[in-house]
């Protein structure tokens, strides 16, 4: 008698426990998949190059208007690694040189926000190549890898410019997720020689670690079991991990020189995250940029002048 009580109590918990699996399982499925496509899953019917849903909730429509820089321009078209076509700007400086800077945009964005940071560029006599990153503009691709595929795209721009002008000395600047992009870069091992600096604007330190201060600081939710559940179907529908994209470790491992900047009231990503990433990184040289009352992405609209005389600086040791 006793045995068949311990049994069916037994029998008991292992259902309970199985059945809470189950629906612990499909309901992290359900919650997975949503997030994964609000998140990083760019279109709609209407309009295939619409940008994720979650960037409506960081830029409204009215505010995506950029002035595109009166310069000569072209159209530049590249096979990304996976067989994904992209497209670019190339812009010319008024007088030709050597000296060249990638920008690399921000999440949900499109190369045109780009144009701001491109103009100042120009100015200084840079030819600007203003790439529309994966899954963005006109460049093909279903879902943001958060700066992890696009690292390798913006090399492969790299030794497309390394290749028409073998003389070139090449930055990399890019801004939010387009920073994380450029760290990750950075660390390739077949960016070209003619790549001679960085620059990062309020980069994260990693995807995952962005995303956990948004629950746990913006939203107070707990980040387990939703952030595994997140990175799990990540992986399954987006083809990467979150922990892929982690500039922490690629400035780690970077030969670039990297100036570091961010604005002291950004509170989508942290200022510690900055302070964290200059302290880690083990490159020739490095410095940190904070301006004063900035928010996210905007310190080069803040202080203009400290922003573009500081990266002038920075890289002027490096240029012919």
């Amino acid at each position: 008698m006793k045995k068949t009580i311990i049994s069916c109590l037994l029998t008991a918990v292992i259902t309970l426990v199985a059945a809470t699996t189950v629906f612990v399982m499909g309901a992290g499925y359900f919650i997975g998949n949503y997030a994964v496509h609000f998140g990083l899953e760019r279109g709609t019917a209407e309009n295939p190059q619409e940008p994720p849903r979650a960037y409506a909730l960081l830029m409204p429509p009215e505010a995506r208007q950029f002035n595109k820089p009166e310069y000569e321009n072209e159209v530049w078209d590249l096979q990304a690694a996976d067989g994904l076509q992209l497209e670019a700007t190339h812009f010319s400086p008024r007088q030709d040189s050597e000296r060249w800077v990638i920008i690399a945009h921000g999440y949900g964005c499109t190369q045109q926000n780009s144009w701001y940071i491109a103009e100042n560029y120009l100015l200084m006599g840079y030819h600007v190549l203003t790439p529309d990153l994966r899954a963005s503009g006109n460049s093909e691709g279903k879902y943001l890898t958060m700066g992890y595929k696009e690292g390798g795209d913006i090399a492969a721009w790299a030794r497309l410019i390394a290749r028409r002008h073998p003389q070139a000395r090449i930055i990399l600047h890019g801004v939010s997720m387009g920073a994380a992009t450029v760290m990750i870069a950075a660390a390739r091992e077949d960016l070209p020689t003619q790549t001679v600096a960085c620059i990062e604007d309020c980069g994260y330190t990693s995807a995952f670690d962005l995303l956990v201060h948004q629950l746990t600081v913006s939203f107070n939710l707990p980040a387990f079991p939703a952030m595994n559940l997140l990175d799990w179907r990540c992986q399954k529908v987006a083809g990467f991990s979150l922990h892929d994209a982690e500039p922490v470790m690629a400035v780690r491992r970077s030969k670039l020189p990297i100036l570091f900047i961010h604005g002291k009231k950004d509170t989508l990503v942290p200022v510690e995250m900055a302070e964290k990433l200059y302290k880690e990184a083990r490159v020739p040289e490095k410095k940190l940029l904070l301006i004063d009352g900035a928010i996210h992405a905007a310190s080069s609209q803040k202080d203009q002048e400290r922003y573009f005389q500081t990266v002038s600086d920075f890289v002027r040791p490096y240029m012919y």
